[in-house]
């Protein structure tokens, strides 16, 4: 069985599964399909998180959260990542996992800013 992880897990925006097989989506648009289930590949990226059944993020790529408000319902969620992938959050993990998605979203937002803080002061730029 393969479920060698990519050597670099920077490369790698999200695993989604199917059945017994893994896709792992990279940033530059690849996909690769493993043979195993999702459970199973994602353990080889302990700082993923499980956002439904079938997906499994790296947070670093995370960009917001969006909230779709149904009538007479429970709010649907779902994340988009870079690239404009939007993913579903399971409805049973929402509660659990939007206080840590939003800390983690805060964290991704901050350090882009000090990126940018950093190369602008490398180039003299000032950013408004």
């Amino acid at each position: 069985m393969n479920h060698r992880p990519f050597s670099l897990a920077r490369q790698v925006c999200y695993l989604s599964g199917e059945q017994n097989y893994t896709w792992t989506h990279l940033l530059s648009g690849y996909r690769d399909l493993r043979r195993g289930p999702l459970a199973l590949v994602a353990q080889y990226y302990p700082s993923f998180l499980r956002i439904h059944k079938q997906y499994v993020i790296n947070p670093e790529y995370l960009l917001q959260i969006h909230q779709q408000t149904r009538s007479q319902k429970r709010p649907l969620f779902d994340v988009e990542l870079v690239g404009g992938v939007r993913l579903p959050i399971a409805q049973s993990r929402v509660y659990t996992l939007l206080p840590v998605l939003q800390s983690m979203l805060q964290r991704n937002q901050s350090q882009t800013c000090s990126r940018s803080c950093r190369k602008a002061k490398k180039t003299n730029q000032i950013l408004i």
